[in-house]
């Protein structure tokens, strides 16, 4: 789902956003992903809107978020979710983590290959496999 090219990052992140949109607007959430692979907790790689509105969905499921990864996690301190920076080399570990930067999304991927065993996934392919399991 996420391009190699960086030109086609504005198209993804609305396909991202519409999809999510539409599934929200059906009454649909995020969690059969998570619930039909056994995650049971995750982090989330950038806290900016996707990522806020991700940890939203998730607060109070049976999906613990445990921590977010940010750039910029020293401006965002004060939120009640616990925030390591993006160049930290050790992060606590999760079942997966989730990325919602669609810009440099393979970049991100292998720099957490390096530091952590967690499956890594992008929130477009939560969002997809959410689409996909809801027309059956």
């Amino acid at each position: 789902m996420q391009p190699a090219i960086s030109g086609k990052r504005f198209e993804v992140g609305f396909h991202v956003l519409n999809q999510w949109l539409c599934l929200r607007q059906n009454g649909k959430t995020l969690l059969p992903f998570f619930e039909d692979n056994l995650i049971e907790n995750i982090a989330i790689y950038g806290m900016g809107a996707l990522g806020e509105r991700l940890y939203c969905e998730l607060k109070g499921s049976k999906v613990l978020v445990k921590y977010g990864i940010d750039r910029m996690a020293a401006s965002k301190a004060g939120t009640e979710l616990k925030l390591y920076h993006s160049d930290e080399s050790n992060i606590p570990d999760s079942d997966a983590i989730v990325v919602t930067p669609v810009q440099d999304y393979w970049e991100i991927v292998r720099i957490l290959e390096r530091k952590t065993g967690a499956a890594i996934v992008s929130l477009a392919d939560v969002i997809d496999y959410c689409i996909d399991r809801e027309r059956g």
